[in-house]
Parts: C-alpha cells; sequence; structure tokens
C-alpha cells in the first residue's frame, strides 16, 4: 500500500513539474518574441 501511494505520489510530481517547465519555456519564447517586435527598442544590426 505504501508503494502505490509513493507511485501515484511520484507520479504526480513529475506531471507537475512537465507542466511546470513547459509554462516557463513558453513565457520564455513569448517574451523573446515580444522583445523582437518592441518598436522602443533599436534593432541590432549585424
Amino acid at each position: 500500500m505504501d508503494l502505490i501511494i509513493f507511485i501515484v505520489g511520484f507520479i504526480i510530481f513529475i506531471l507537475y513539474l512537465i507542466a511546470f517547465l513547459t509554462v516557463i519555456y513558453r513565457q520564455n519564447k513569448l517574451q523573446d518574441e515580444e522583445l523582437e517586435n518592441d518598436p522602443e527598442l533599436p534593432k541590432k544590426s549585424l
């Protein structure tokens, strides 16, 4: 019984961690896109 509770808790933790990292990744990507399209920032010339 203790092993089942541990496995279920571990699965919930892993799903939470995956969702948390996915949100961080997507928000970071959105922020990068907003910074590229910001008219107030000077464009980098290469």
